[in-house]
């Protein structure tokens, strides 16, 4: 569709990850929840905090959707884009809000999944998602002659089916009797314990998309070009990001049933194998994207400026991968083990108090490179942080 409207999608993506954080920490607090009660063999706690993690998700979902009537608006004068960009980005904004109607509750359903134990079930559902959303794009957005509207509405389609896939999987699988014994009734006392641990798990996820947010709203200032060349690449960075962001959520699960078992000593060693791995994966394929991408970059708008953008983007992130990986799973093993403040403390140094004062004052002496190299440190002192909170809060004595 061109470079403005990638350009688009990257602000209107952006500011859908702000909002689309209420939704994550609230998953997250289940996750923890359910994980500590299965490794300590209490299932009927377990329903308890699936079942009140799901009605938190609907009560955030609706809230989200209903913001779509004026917060689009709002962000797009914020951001200062041309008429070009804006628009669009604007239109696909809007719908994406609507879709968090059933965004959140997935996002729960796939993490009580996972904090039972039942990956395999929460990896089945995950898939169906990119798939479906694969599949009605083009659809959508050229045969149906809906343009950035419609890929939103074919990512809610997507949600949506998800949803249905993942309560279909959850009665049929083991957490079906959990799910049976919860009733899903309100309960003050269960949910103030998600919330307890989703409320700082909201706000290190908030501190990572306001950062990322705050971001484009200064790369804005560079113009389309730059704005296209980072989407295509963050979309690429994505594709290494999800493999982690699966291993985190793995690790959260093992780390609060290890640590409802009892376990301490194999909780951290789970957190640092996790991580070691993902490091390891990290820095390999990090070396094939740095020879790869021009052409990867291409894929996404073949405009000769934007593939030179996208490209010297890729060599200065590589530089910061490792670290990416070590954040990413030590802050999901923090979740897991009941204790996000340490997670939102060190994305908030690392995101805000770093990276926003270093792409300001590198971008305007050095331009669009010097704002990347911003970035890559933000993610090493991201990593560095996350590292040594954790070995002060779980070292085993």
């Amino acid at each position: 569709m061109g470079t403005e409207a990638l350009a688009a999608l990257g602000i209107a993506h952006a500011a859908l990850m702000v909002v689309m954080t209420l939704g994550m920490g609230m998953a997250v607090g289940t996750l923890a929840g359910v994980a500590r009660s299965i490794g300590a063999r209490r299932p009927g706690d377990a329903a308890a905090v699936f079942g009140q993690g799901v009605l938190i998700s609907l009560v955030t979902g609706t809230g989200l959707a209903l913001s779509a009537l004026f917060v689009p608006p709002w962000i797009m004068a914020f951001m200062g884009a041309e008429p070009a960009v804006a628009q669009p980005a604007t239109d696909y904004l809007a719908v994406g809000l609507l879709g968090q109607l059933v965004g959140a509750p997935l996002m729960v359903v796939t993490f009580a999944l996972q904090g039972a134990g039942e990956a395999n079930a929460a990896l089945k559902v995950s898939a169906v998602s990119p798939i479906v959303n694969a599949a009605l794009d083009p659809i959508f957005i050229f045969t149906l002659g809906l343009g950035m509207p419609g890929a939103a509405w074919a990512t809610n389609t997507a949600l949506a089916v998800t949803l249905g896939v993942g309560v279909w999987v959850v009665r049929r699988g083991d957490l079906n009797l959990v799910v049976r014994r919860s009733g899903f009734r309100p309960d003050r006392e269960v949910a103030a314990g998600i919330l307890r641990i989703g409320v700082p798990g909201t706000l290190e996820h908030t501190v990572r998309t306001v950062a990322s947010f705050s971001l484009v709203k200064l790369l804005t200032a560079f113009g389309a070009i730059v704005l296209s060349a980072y989407t295509s690449v963050m979309v690429l960075l994505m594709t290494l990001i999800l493999p982690g962001i699966a291993l985190g959520q793995a690790t959260a699960s093992l780390v609060g049933q290890n640590l409802g078992a009892e376990q301490p000593r194999r909780a951290w060693r789970t957190a640092w194998t996790s991580a070691g791995l993902y490091a390891a994966f990290m820095v390999v394929l990090g070396l094939a994207l740095v020879f790869a991408a021009a052409p990867l970059v291409r894929a996404f708008d073949d405009n000769p400026a934007v593939v030179a953008e996208g490209a010297r983007l890729v060599r200065v992130l590589a530089t910061c991968l490792p670290f990416i990986a070590l954040a990413l799973v030590l802050s999901k093993a923090f979740g897991g083990a009941g204790d996000t403040l340490p997670a939102m403390a060190t994305a908030a140094t690392a995101h805000l108090l770093f990276q926003i004062p270093a792409v300001y004052f590198l971008g305007s002496a050095f331009g669009p490179t010097g704002a990347y190299w911003g970035m890559a440190g933000a993610f090493i002192v991201h990593g560095l942080l996350s590292a040594g909170v954790f070995v002060r809060r779980f070292r085993p004595d």
